[in-house]
């Protein structure tokens, strides 16, 4: 495993004051934990994550690519490159966390890569039942069917020990206000890169980069292909991507639909063999 994710997941201490929880349990690390224990001391831990830790670190990697394919629609490419992306990993982990001592606890799903080359967690799934509450929270645009389909896989995820990424669904709403705020302390209007105007309020950022004014939102007036599509807004600039640029995805940062914006996220530049 990541020797990165020792490091993060490491408890703080008097003798060791840089540690970022109160609490940390490699769940994976202690088959001995009972269900019915760590459940009561969890409860946002699902079954599946508890049976999940109790395998080899092979299988948990195969389950978990399965279920990701199980979870989210298809979109042309996404099945080899997840079976690339699994490939790349070492081992995946499930921690079980408390940031202070009053806090609840947090069950979070790691993704090791190979060679020491970072990771990715995410935090507890949806359920069925919850999802379509998440349209209901800015009912004004119909979230991409996709995005809401991988709330089904994490609600919460992140690259090694960003402690932005991918907002929680029920802190949507509370950072699209936040957004706004930002937005409204600029000068000028917010345009696309080449100039042209556009309406701030149709941002809807679901991707914030940590510590700098950067956000991938969605865009309430591009509909690429039936849903909303996403671009990339700097807070340096004031602008977001040019969706009429011939230059690739990757270069302007606007993306068709949230699946294509994540195989961006999680692509690396070469295989840490």
């Amino acid at each position: 495993m990541d020797q990165h994710i020792r490091e993060f997941y490491s408890k703080s201490s008097d003798e060791f004051s840089k540690g970022c929880f109160h609490s940390v349990i490699p769940l994976h690390d202690h088959p001995e934990i009972s269900w019915e224990i760590i459940s009561e001391q969890c409860p946002e831990l699902c079954k599946g994550w508890y049976e999940l830790a109790r395998l080899t670190p092979r299988d948990r990697i195969e389950f978990t690519r399965d279920f990701w394919l199980s979870k989210l629609p298809y979109r042309p490419g996404l099945d080899v490159f997840l079976m690339k992306f699994f490939g790349l990993l070492d081992d995946i982990g499930v921690f079980i966390v408390q940031k202070k001592f009053d806090d609840p606890h947090e069950a979070h799903l790691v993704y090791s890569l190979r060679g020491n080359s970072g990771f990715y967690r995410g935090r507890s799934a949806l359920s069925e039942a919850q999802i379509p509450h998440v349209q209901k929270i800015l009912s004004d645009y119909m979230l991409p069917s996709d995005y809401l389909a991988f709330l089904g896989v994490h609600n919460g995820f992140s690259k090694s020990s960003d402690c932005t990424g991918v907002t929680r669904a029920d802190e949507l709403e509370k950072l699209y206000v936040y957004f706004q705020d930002l937005i409204s302390q600029r000068e000028g209007n917010v345009t696309t890169s080449s100039g042209t105007p556009i309406n701030p309020a149709s941002l809807i950022p679901f991707y914030e980069s940590f510590g700098m004014p950067y956000f991938q939102c969605f865009w309430g007036e591009w509909y690429p292909e039936n849903e909303m599509g996403n671009v990339y807004y700097s807070g340096m600039t004031n602008t977001i991507s040019d969706i009429k640029s011939s230059a690739s995805s990757g270069e302007t940062m606007a993306f068709p639909t949230f699946l294509d914006w994540l195989m961006f996220y999680l692509e690396q530049v070469e295989d840490p063999r």
